[in-house]
């Protein structure tokens, strides 16, 4: 029988992570009475939306539950619920584009595995021990293994499939061989009591296998961000899958993966205060990884004619934008408290992400047909003329991707400079500054792509055989909802920012413990 306090533990994580079993149990069943049960599609699309609003709903219920950090498996701090919120929120845009995307024979498995997807995302946002973290991150990863394998089968589409197969096990090893490191430093698993430690321990244990460590945990989780040099996946993968498969590849690994770096290495790398040189490795890392990554994609981005492999590489710059956060954040010099801008501006940005990337994949699958999709730049060539709507949403969603202002993108962009501006102010060198530099660079040279496509489709006339498709009215509502938040966003950023400010600090918090058990351990 559990003692008092663990029991209470249990019951506290089971109502936190209500949404996330709520979403599992509807996808089990659906895969489960699949082969007995034959329903058109839209009656599982319909069956995913309603899990997804009681899931909304239930996670509505749970915001201000208290947990204790050093002894909860699943938090619920102003990052967890932030996080799962926004999650839930492009969950409904992606099952919008999803619901006409696949046959009635393999509907069940499809609108499972997203079902599946989305309760691992939210489970790694509220991850605070690594097995769990783990566990989130491979049931975003497995699903994804299926929903590769269920639309037709091309040798195109089977070579994608098996590329994301082999090498997200790779990154998986990766990840495992650093978190077991992280845990070898001190024997705990726990991730905010690893942050606590570090904090009130004069120095890390072995600061050479921290370095490792951290090195393999952001192997690992480079993969799913497509950053360099773990970005070769990306176009081929894009390009063989389904639109629907590129716009879901484009946001959910790249949100969880840098959920997943706020969770396991913000807070522990900026605890140590710079004194074992821990912190000074940290950054070099990121910096480099953060500079490499938006300069490869930015130029390659620039020579591209598929419109897939073109935001393939597009992904690939804005991974190396929000590393611009990841570098800040890790930076804390000895004698001051961690700063939450770095963190802020990752989160910041991510929303931003997450409305432009699916409005213009948004885009892309309203106007495919069984007979023709929108594969190259020039499918789009006089848009403006022949689908008004859907242009005026493609530009604002690719002015936003570019950083044009008033838009999303625009204060997305100015949030992980001015992290990694502060970051320069409270630097003896020059890193960060060169850093915000190069970023501000590679931000002008790739609007150049974006605006390529934007003068393809109001300054170029129609093909004589324009494009002749009836878009759905959810994909349609989806679309329109991408494009009018980026806009909304950009001109009032006030909301996202103070609930990205609240989120960041709550990563790094570590707050003396309370209960004496707890606190006794860790003092020892």
């Amino acid at each position: 029988m559990l003692p008092p306090n663990a029991l209470e533990v249990v019951q506290q994580t089971l109502r936190i992570l209500s949404p996330e079993l709520l979403l599992l149990l509807v996808a089990v069943a659906m895969m489960t009475v699949a082969p007995f049960v034959r329903l058109p599609r839209h009656y599982w699309s319909l069956g995913s939306v309603a899990a997804m609003v009681v899931a909304l709903l239930l996670l509505l219920g749970v915001k201000g539950q208290v947990t204790d950090l050093y002894s909860a498996i699943a938090l619920n701090d102003a990052l967890s619920f932030n996080a799962r919120l926004v999650l839930v929120l492009t969950g409904f845009l992606l099952l919008a584009f999803a619901h006409d995307q696949v046959d009635d024979a393999k509907a069940p498995e499809f609108f499972g595995s997203l079902l599946m997807i989305q309760a691992g995302s939210m489970m790694v946002a509220s991850a605070n021990e690594m097995i769990f973290l783990f566990v989130g991150l491979e049931l975003v990863s497995i699903p994804t293994y299926l929903l590769l394998y269920l639309p037709r089968r091309t040798a195109t589409t089977q070579e994608a499939a098996t590329k994301y197969f082999f090498l997200s096990i790779f990154s998986s090893g990766l990840l495992l061989y650093g978190l077991a490191f992280l845990y070898g430093l001190t024997g705990v698993s726990n991730l905010k009591a690893l942050a606590f430690l570090t904090a009130h321990v004069p120095d890390v244990p072995q600061p050479q296998l921290a370095l490792v460590a951290v090195v393999f945990i952001i192997a690992g989780l480079g993969f799913r961000v497509a950053a360099v040099p773990f970005h070769f996946y990306a176009p081929d993968v894009y390009q063989g899958s389904p639109t629907f498969i590129a716009a879901m590849l484009a946001w959910i690994p790249k949100a969880v993966g840098f959920l997943a770096i706020a969770r396991t290495l913000s807070a522990f790398i900026a605890a140590d205060n710079m004194v074992s040189m821990l912190g000074y490795r940290a950054v070099l890392v990121a910096w480099i990884v953060a500079a490499i990554t938006m300069t490869l994609g930015n130029t390659v981005a620039l020579v591209q004619n598929d419109l897939k492999r073109l935001f393939a590489y597009s992904s690939i710059a804005h991974a190396g934008y929000l590393m611009i956060g990841v570098a800040a954040s890790f930076y804390n010099p000895p004698g001051s408290n961690p700063t939450f801008f770095g963190t802020q501006g990752v989160l910041i940005y991510l929303v931003a992400y997450s409305l432009m990337t699916l409005g213009v994949f948004g885009v892309m699958i309203a106007l495919s047909t069984p007979k023709k999709s929108i594969e190259t730049v020039d499918d789009l060539t006089g848009l403006g003329s022949t689908h008004p709507r859907m242009a005026l949403a493609m530009a604002i969603c690719l002015f936003s991707l570019a950083g044009i202002p008033p838009l999303a993108g625009f204060y997305g962009k100015f949030a992980l400079f001015t992290s990694a501006f502060d970051a320069s102010i409270r630097s003896e060198s020059n890193i960060f500054f060169w850093l915000a530099i190069i970023g501000v660079l590679n931000a002008a040279a790739g609007a150049y792509y974006y605006l390529r496509i934007v003068v393809l489709m109001y300054l170029r006339p129609a093909p004589a055989t324009p494009l002749e498709t009836q878009v759905a009215w959810p994909t349609a509502t989806a679309v329109a909802v991408c494009a009018v938040l980026s806009l909304v966003l950009g001109i009032l950023p006030a909301p996202i920012v103070e609930e990205a400010r609240k989120s960041a600090e709550a990563s790094i918090a570590t707050p003396a413990p309370t209960d004496e058990p707890i606190a006794a351990a860790l003092a020892k």
